[in-house]
């Protein structure tokens, strides 16, 4: 080793300096893995269907916690009687949230033949793209879904859908808490039930606590309104920002909030031209 001496430093003074940052050397890297987030086992989904009202505060309200979060949205219903209109869905976007499909009207998809459900979704989808936006998932109404719903969704050019359903809640113990980091049905990804205006704060934590707690996975969770006491399908606004509170300090634990489009990696693809 070469050792440039200081102008005036005697050359054990050098040394010793060297000999000093030799050992300090692995005390500093111990130091900065200490602080470096664990590594991500758990990536939770927050969904919001229907293009409620509420729902432009409730985008504010991930914002604040520095999430991001996809809202389902039917393009026939924007702008109608407590739902979003476009200029408050352009603002959701515009701060970085996915906006996703959810067909023309929220129709039952298994009670139509396969020529209505490739209207309801891929009319859909063409709105979005014409309303300026680059839709990769779907959400079925209902959860409602079958092999030819989700042979349409594919065709009508999204990457990846989501049903309602399959993963562990208090209603199906038996099932898997997390869905696979890459889905093995990547038009029917799983989640818990949709949360309730029943939903207790800690039953939603602990959606989130089952994954942690079995290796991790996808937790797309499913919300509507964001409203107290508003309909059996929400989610007061304290409950939701508490839990979001909550779930900002699960990075520790290797938990981190993602879109579908992110979480799933999905790819943009035109619509076909038929």
């Amino acid at each position: 080793m070469k050792i440039v001496r200081w102008a005036g430093a005697p050359a054990a003074a050098v040394l010793a300096v060297l000999a000093s940052l030799t050992v300090l050397a692995p005390l500093a890297q111990a130091d900065s893995g200490a602080g470096r987030p664990a590594k991500v086992t758990t990536v939770v989904s927050l969904t919001f269907d229907d293009g409620d009202v509420t729902h432009t505060a409730a985008a504010r309200m991930l914002e604040r916690r520095g999430m991001r979060g996809t809202f389902y949205v039917n393009t026939e219903t924007i702008g109608g009687d407590a739902k979003l209109d476009r200029r408050a869905l352009a603002a959701i976007a515009r701060a970085g949230h996915e906006i996703g499909g959810h067909t023309l009207t929220h129709i039952r998809l298994t009670q139509l033949t396969r020529s209505e459900q490739r209207t309801q979704i891929c009319d859909d989808r063409r709105t979005l793209i014409a309303w300026g936006y680059r839709p990769t998932t779907l959400a079925y109404p209902f959860g409602s879904v079958d092999s030819d719903a989700k042979a349409v969704a594919r065709q009508c050019g999204y990457d990846a859908a989501r049903r309602v359903g399959g993963l562990k809640e208090w209603g199906c113990p038996g099932c898997p808490a997390g869905e696979e980091p890459r889905p093995r049905d990547r038009y029917e990804i799983r989640t818990p039930g949709s949360i309730r205006e029943d939903t207790l704060l800690r039953q939603m934590r602990q959606q989130v606590l089952n994954a942690e707690k079995t290796g991790g996975g996808l937790v797309p969770l499913v919300f509507h309104r964001v409203c107290a006491g508003c309909g059996v399908y929400s989610v007061s606004p304290e409950t939701l920002d508490d839990f979001l509170g909550w779930l900002a300090g699960r990075k520790a634990h290797g938990t981190v909030v993602r879109t579908m489009h992110d979480a799933v990696g999905a790819r943009y693809r035109p619509m076909p031209r038929n």
